[in-house]
Order: structure tokens, then sequence, then C-alpha cells
């Protein structure tokens, strides 16, 4: 196994460990206080399908780091699954810039940078 493969299948693990904590520890936090909101259930339900599929998107990229390892056309996927934990950083790091500071206190802003990075440098040292 190189060290691409390495460093490929760490951000994997951390996508999935991150997937967990955004659906074990992030959904009742987040998705439990607007039951008694007063928003309207379409807007509730709306957020939590927007929730959930954030987790499914997590699970796609681990895969795709994980395909990167085993798969012939493995740069292709090391690609997509770094560029997309990129785009999640750019989201955090922006929406805590400019739209909120309140998110610099969620993990938001931070796991997708240290994935993208390790994608990055795996794809780097490809």
């Amino acid at each position: 196994m190189s060290l691409s493969d390495i460093l490929f299948l760490i951000a994997a693990g951390l996508s999935v460990l991150g997937a967990l904590a955004h659906e074990v520890a992030g959904a009742p936090k987040v998705l439990k206080p607007l039951e008694g909101s007063g928003l309207p259930k379409d807007v509730i339900w709306l957020h939590h399908f927007s929730w959930h599929v954030g987790t499914v998107a997590v699970l796609a990229m681990a895969a795709q780091f994980l395909l990167a390892i085993w798969h012939p056309a493995g740069d292709i996927f090391a690609i997509i699954a770094t560029l997309t934990s990129a785009g999640f950083a750019v989201l955090g790091i922006t929406l805590a810039s400019f739209g909120n500071k309140a998110l610099w206190h969620t993990p938001a802003p931070y796991p997708w940078t240290l994935i993208a990075v390790l994608g990055g440098v795996g794809l780097w040292l490809g």
C-alpha cells in the first residue's frame, strides 16, 4: 500500500467518522429543536431531508476515497472526493466568516479542510 493509499484510507475513515458524528451527535442537537420552533412543517422536514443528504454525500465521499485505492481509475475518484471535501470546507469557512461567526463554534468549517488536504497530498504523491 502506497503513502497515497494510506492518506486516502485516512480520508475515508475521517469521512465515515464525520458522517457518524453528524447523525449521532449532530442530528439530535440540530433537528430536535426544530420541532418546537413554530416553523411550518414543510420547512422543518426539508431541513431534515437536507441534513441527511449531507450525511449521504459524506458517505459517498468516503466510498470515493476507497475506490481511489482499489479501482483502476482511482485518481478520478480521488479528485472528485477531494474537490467535494474542499467544497464543503469553502462553504463552512465562508458561512462562518461572512454569514455568522457562531458557525466557528461548530465542526462545520474544520474536518473538511483536513480531509481535502489529505486527498490533495495523496493525489500529489500518487
